[in-house]
């Protein structure tokens, strides 16, 4: 991984973000790579997972985590609904998404 924005709080319309120590905010649909791909955003990136876990977006609890501003990677945990509305722990991983789309399960 090289440079990373780390996301601090997410609210609906506003994430907080730290990055080579300031902190800063923007937009979940700010375009973060600066070229038109299928993921340019970080509710592109949720969609895209979404997807991929096959799951409805009402059923996943998603977390952005970082940015990473070198190799144009989203960094999203997701999280069940059903699971936590179990008791359970919920946890389905931490993912990274690059702009074309392509998923892979963060290593434990």
């Amino acid at each position: 991984m090289g440079r990373v924005i780390t996301v601090l709080e997410r609210h609906k319309n506003l994430i907080k973000v730290k990055f080579r120590g300031e902190f800063g905010y923007f937009f979940p649909d700010t375009n973060l790579v600066n070229q038109s791909t299928k993921v340019e955003t970080f509710i592109d990136a949720e969609k895209a997972l979404s997807d991929y876990l096959a799951k409805e977006d009402n059923q996943l609890i998603m977390v952005p985590r970082g940015f990473d501003v070198d190799d144009l990677l989203f960094i999203v945990q997701a999280i069940s609904k059903e699971e936590i509305q179990l008791g359970h722990e919920g946890d389905l991983g931490i993912f990274e998404i690059n702009p074309d789309g392509k998923i892979k399960r963060q290593a434990e």
